[in-house]
């Protein structure tokens, strides 16, 4: 995606000779003083030659050596310009004005960074922690917290209460939340005017479709007010990250977003290619493209089953599992994993196709579409499924702007906001496809969008296989490439390909300074990944922009003055995964 071109820099430099202008590859980034930083932020939001009106995501990164110490980073998206642009402050002393005047999508990324970092903001509403419990005294992704916690909680074991000798092992752990510690939580989310009775839905309910707790303040069955606690399926992919080489890395992507895993590799190993320079093979991006869209039609399909299910039609859930254990079986036999595969590589994928996989996939191509006429005949024209989805949740265009909505969230209400189109990766540029659209922003739009979406996948995995099937001899990566891991094959036979395996296994790819973002259109919405590299073979940040994060963020707005059985409805159609959203 294009960013920030060099034109317009320079007049946003005539209207606030203070900043400066930074480029880093392609990255255009604009450096301001806190003082003046909501100045900037609403020049470029508001300015009819700029127009940075979509929120994307917003950060932090703790330069532990540094006065200031810590950096904020703003992401933001022009629909006029089609593009993008990085702000950045750094704070002074331990607190920040607040962007939610500008953005209601900053309202998280706020709460987030006041988690992760302790940094406050000036202004923010109610500024809690977003995923640990109130009255945890640290902050995790800060470079002074060690990864495996802080082991200040004295556990005596039973032996050593009835004086019996125990093993030697230290007593002392990372402290867990108590019961009190979780009400303390719930407290702080709800108002402290409250209605009839707050009713908790989740963390452990099948309709969560996750890990996540609701908790409703109701007045009879209407709810007055909601929030969410996330941050219960700890992932710390940010954390761990610091440590590990990018390579490393590419398994824990797996575990976010766990049912579109391969969209997730896909993104990050982009991302890692980006900031390394490395080429990849065509026949690589093609493969990458085809087991993109068969992940993308997966997670439709158990999108639609489940959320079905939740609305009590039972028949979805068995019809949809029956073509999605179809798409399992396939990913399975090229890949060797069904779920969690890990097989996409930096520089290529891991594998060959093996002997038979486009035929199997063709049969699929010619046996789906009778698939998605079934589930269409059972549910668009009916009255139930109509009366449940119809005018649930409905979403704005300025609600897409100022939430940062994306995927099948901001598409609904009619935005055709789609990095497939935006910012093509591997072998997008190359395929044909078009972006279904809503007209109303409802969970119904929502539905008609997923199942287009399905049909649109469909076509794009058939352009592939007919490009792969002429492609059979290419090279699947780029083990040329000095920052690419050789095959095992080249490993048992070549002692520079031991000794280059070694090297990148053991200290990682020597990554140039620098940054990149680079984000994809994961089925949840735009997955970006930030990286900055400090020379070395990981990571000095790794930041995780999740779709399915800031999409759930405008749920408690869209549920107000509806009933909890449309709470139901909304968040099957909003679709979040909660490895993602807790990252």
């Amino acid at each position: 995606m294009p960013w920030l071109d060099t034109e317009k820099a320079e007049k946003l430099k005539m209207a606030f000779p203070h900043i400066q202008i930074q480029k880093n590859k392609d990255i255009v980034s604009i450096i301001s003083n806190q003082d003046n930083i909501i100045s900037v932020l609403k020049f470029l939001k508001e300015d009819k030659d700029f127009q940075f009106k979509m929120f994307i995501d917003m950060t932090a990164v703790d330069y532990l050596l540094n006065n200031p110490r810590f950096e904020i980073v703003i992401i933001l998206y022009s629909p006029l310009l089609n593009q993008r642009v990085i702000v950045k402050s750094f704070v002074k002393g331990e607190s920040f004005p607040s962007l939610t005047s500008l953005w209601k999508g900053a309202k998280w990324a706020e709460r987030e960074i006041y988690d992760m970092f302790g940094i406050k903001f000036e202004g923010h509403e109610n500024l809690v922690r977003i995923f640990l419990w109130e009255g945890y005294p640290y902050h995790p992704l800060r470079k002074d917290f060690p990864k495996e916690g802080i082991q200040d909680t004295y556990l005596p074991s039973l032996n050593e209460r009835e004086n019996i000798p125990s093993h030697d092992y230290s007593p002392y752990h990372t402290a867990i939340p108590t019961l009190e510690d979780l009400e303390r939580t719930q407290k702080a989310r709800m108002p402290k005017k409250q209605s009839q009775i707050v009713l908790n839905w989740g963390p452990l309910h099948p309709g969560t479709h996750g890990t996540i707790w609701f908790l409703f303040d109701l007045e009879g069955e209407v709810v007055q007010h909601c929030d969410i606690i996330i941050g219960q399926l700890h992932r710390g992919i940010e954390k761990l990250a610091e440590d590990i080489t990018y390579t490393q890395i590419i398994p824990y992507t797996d575990r976010m977003d766990y049912i579109s895993a391969i969209c997730s590799n896909v993104v990050y190993v982009n991302a890692v290619e980006k900031l390394l320079g490395v080429e990849v093979p065509e026949k690589a991006k093609w493969i990458r493209t085809m087991l993109f869209e068969l992940q993308r039609i997966n997670s439709h399909l158990l999108w639609l089953g489940t959320t079905a299910l939740d609305i009590g039609a039972l028949t979805m859930f068995l019809y949809t599992f029956r073509e999605r254990e179809k798409i399992m079986d396939i990913i399975e036999g090229i890949a060797g994993i069904r779920l969690n595969s890990s097989f996409i590589r930096i520089g290529g994928v891991r594998y060959d196709l093996p002997e038979g996989a486009l035929d199997v996939i063709k049969h699929f191509i010619k046996d789906f579409p009778q698939r998605i006429k079934d589930y269409e005949d059972l549910l668009t024209k009916n009255r139930i499924w109509i009366r449940r989805n119809k005018d649930i949740g409905i979403v704005s265009e300025e609600d897409v702007y100022q939430y940062g909505l994306t995927g099948v969230m901001a598409r609904s209400a009619g935005v055709a906001y789609d990095l497939r189109a935006i910012e093509p990766i591997d072998a997008y540029p190359y395929v044909d496809f078009e972006i279904p659209l809503g007209k109303v922003g409802d969970a119904y739009d929502r539905y008609l969008i997923r199942m287009e979406e399905m049909k649109q996948s469909l076509n794009i995995v058939k352009q592939c296989v007919e490009k792969l099937e002429k492609l059979k001899n290419d090279k699947y990566i780029a083990t040329e490439n000095p920052y690419v891991l050789p095959t095992l094959q080249e490993t048992f036979l070549s002692i520079e390909a031991m000794v280059k395996d070694f090297n990148l296994r053991i200290y990682g790819e020597q990554a140039p300074e620098g940054e990149v973002y680079l984000s994809g259109e994961n089925p949840r919405g735009e997955l970006g990944f930030y990286i900055i590299s400090k020379g070395e073979g990981k990571p000095y940040r790794l930041r995780i922009r999740s779709g399915a994060f800031y999409n759930l963020q405008i749920f408690p707005e869209l549920i107000k003055g509806r009933t909890v059985a449309d709470a139901v409805a909304l968040l099957g159609s909003i679709d979040p995964v909660v490895g993602e959203t807790d990252r």
